[in-house]
């Protein structure tokens, strides 16, 4: 089962719009139902987190069984982060949380140009 398709029945189990999800987790309804239909090919580990903590689990119990997440935490373990990345990680962390969904569209839109 994908992350997308957790977030939804998660979301569902629980009663929760995805308006209201959106809600708590800082972004758009439109984001929500992105994410949730997996338009979007990754869900930004902050908004796991943020996900998890609305539905009451945790992260990994959100990512387990999707291959596309296990590979990329294991990849990442291994790899070390350039200057320019260190630079822009700096950078991201300091929007806010509708600057960071907007860069995340910005880097959706350019990878998949």
């Amino acid at each position: 089962m994908t992350v997308n398709q957790k977030i939804r029945i998660m979301r569902k189990e629980r009663n929760i719009t995805t308006t209201d999800l959106s809600k708590k987790i800082g972004i758009s309804q439109s984001s929500v139902v992105r994410y949730e239909n997996g338009s979007v090919k990754y869900v930004p580990l902050d908004l796991l987190d943020k996900m998890a903590e609305v539905f009451e689990c945790s992260a990994d119990d959100l990512i387990e069984g999707d291959s596309r997440y296990t590979q990329k935490k294991d990849r990442a373990k291994s790899k070390q982060l350039s200057e320019d990345e260190q630079n822009l990680l700096i950078k991201y962390r300091k929007l806010s949380a509708k600057e960071k969904n907007a860069v995340i569209g910005l880097c959706d839109l350019l990878i998949n140009y």
